[in-house]
């Protein structure tokens, strides 16, 4: 099992295919395993690099979470694997990270390509999730608060095969490294805490904007808006996906992540 140890902090992470490095940053309360969809697809284009944030999957942290402490911790992955640059690619919130690192070490991102993310934060995003860590929290069950979750993950097609979402969410109960939701609450404090606001003026990097068509928590329109100053960066809109895009649509997805990347 690859792990990094730094001092507060122990970072598992996965590396598979050939190629350009690519570094996948995962979102709230995902981990490595949420590129399971993508991974066959884009490893035959890059060496992706898959790491657990804090609070998520298999790395563990003995200090309080932060964007800015994630960030770090995938530079220092980075010079681990002894890759001076790397492609990166963030989701949601991995995106963050994403664009906090592009921000403080330009010279260790080649392009970027941020998915489903975006640097102000909707009141109504927030609301979403809150009131799921609520339901966690005031000891609702793994599947009436998975059941939740997914109605802002997924496109509207998903909900049509009664016996797929079934699947879905007992394999998501069924996983062995689901994130607690003491974690949980400290991934969206660290997120609520965090100003990145000014992240998109600071980019130096060509950056690709992916929004789904039918995300309800980042619409097209609110993360365009909210890039409109930065300097590299256009929007695609992924047809048929929602916020988890990459399981949504995990062809579409791959194929212009990787057109992207390769030109």
């Amino acid at each position: 099992m690859p792990t990094l140890t730094t001092n507060d902090a122990d970072i598992h992470y996965e590396v598979t295919g050939d190629g350009p490095p690519l570094l996948l940053i995962a979102g709230l309360a995902s981990d490595s395993a949420s590129w399971g969809p993508v991974t066959p697809l884009l490893s035959k284009h890059f060496t992706l690099i898959m790491p657990d944030n804090r609070g998520a999957g298999r790395t563990s942290s003995s200090t309080p979470l932060s964007i800015g402490a994630m960030a770090a911790d995938y530079a220092s992955l980075l010079d681990h694997l002894e890759i001076g640059k790397a492609h990166t690619l963030g989701h949601s919130m991995g995106g963050i990270i994403a664009m906090t690192l592009a921000s403080r070490m330009p010279d260790r991102i080649d392009r970027l390509v941020l998915a489903a993310s975006c640097a102000r934060t909707p009141a109504r995003a927030i609301s979403v999730i809150d009131n799921l860590l609520m339901l966690r929290e005031g000891g609702a069950s793994q599947e009436l608060w998975l059941r939740s979750f997914f109605h802002w993950l997924f496109k509207p097609q998903f909900f049509e095969n009664r016996n797929a979402v079934d699947a879905a969410i007992a394999l998501s109960i069924a996983y062995p490294y689901a994130q607690s939701v003491e974690d949980m609450r400290q991934q969206v404090d660290a997120l609520r805490s965090y100003d990145a606001s000014a992240l998109p003026a600071a980019l130096k990097s060509e950056t690709l904007l992916l929004a789904g068509e039918y995300d309800l928590m980042f619409s097209p329109e609110e993360i365009k808006a909210a890039f409109a100053a930065a300097p590299a960066a256009r929007l695609h809109i992924l047809t048929d996906a929602a916020h988890s895009l990459h399981w949504d649509n995990p062809a579409g997805f791959s194929s212009t992540v990787i057109a992207f990347l390769d030109r």
